[in-house]
């Protein structure tokens, strides 16, 4: 009797499955940018949805699993034997050369205690991973290297927050914004994203102007407190309507320096406008 593979199961550094599916992508040629993006197209999941598979956040189901491996000429066996062949997770580090250092994965091997002169050694310290020289090893323990990949050429992506209380609105928007090369991140209430900007920093922001019934002008005024020059576009279609006060959003485009698109949102406006944005003088 013939026994059909199990999901993989989640591990203690993510989900299994999902660690599976992203190599099936990429073995396929498909970059880590876009992967959350055309699993929400091949799939009909929305792009928080996908993106929460593809992190782990969301277990999978054994159909998607097949589904997914078929979209790219695969069994559901092939792709749990790609996590299989995986074997330990990497962990994020950085890798010294001189006085130059690159981010980089290190899959770790046993302790060590007397690294062989000349090998590249791991040593974890209060600031995380660090590759290098067993002679630099002078600190926290000392473990064998197996595997390390650094990639010196990677771009960084600009990181373009989300907000607008219209969740299909907002996951096509991210998933548009990946597609064309910005990292997006979805927010669906005032108080997540102006929480969030408080922790870390966006590059752009694509703001409804009415969330729920209430105007961002206060969260605007809040984002250019903390960046004068970070680019913010308005998105709004109540002014035909009469339930926006044209004026209103005249004076914040001027005080603020935002710029501004009407909806239903244009995807080629909206990207053409940021990149305009981020285009030198």
């Amino acid at each position: 009797m013939t026994t059909a593979p199990e999901a993989p199961q989640e591990d203690d550094t993510g989900s299994l499955a999902a660690r599976c599916v992203r190599a099936l992508m990429e073995r396929h040629g498909l970059p880590k940018y876009r992967q959350s993006a055309w699993l929400a197209d091949a799939t009909g999941l929305s792009y928080s949805q996908a993106h929460r598979r593809l992190s782990g956040a969301a277990p999978w189901t054994l159909e998607e699993l097949e589904r997914v491996g078929a979209l790219f000429g695969e069994s559901i066996a092939q792709v749990v034997a790609i996590g299989q062949d995986l074997g330990p997770s990497p962990v994020r580090g950085v890798l010294m050369l001189n006085t130059a250092s690159l981010e980089c994965q290190i899959w770790l091997g046993e302790p060590i205690q007397n690294p062989t002169p000349g090998s590249v050694v791991a040593v974890k310290t209060s600031a995380g991973w660090t590759a290098v020289g067993a002679s630099e090893a002078v600190q926290g323990v000392t473990y064998e290297v197996e595997r390390i990949e650094a990639k010196p050429t990677v771009v960084s992506r600009k990181v373009v927050a989300v907000l607008d209380d219209d969740r299909d609105l907002t996951d096509t928007i991210c998933e548009h914004l990946a597609e064309s090369g910005y990292e997006a991140r979805p927010f669906y209430e005032t108080t997540g994203l102006l929480a969030s900007a408080k922790l870390r920093r966006y590059d752009a922001f694509v703001i409804d102007w009415i969330v729920g019934e209430e105007s961002s002008l206060a969260l605007i005024a809040a984002l250019r407190e903390q960046d004068p020059a970070c680019p913010i576009i308005v998105l709004t279609a109540q002014v035909l309507t009469g339930l926006v006060n044209e004026v209103d959003i005249a004076d914040a485009v001027k005080n603020y320096n935002l710029g501004f698109s009407e909806k239903p949102v244009r995807m080629s406006i909206l990207s053409a406008i940021l990149s305009r944005a981020f285009t030198p003088p």
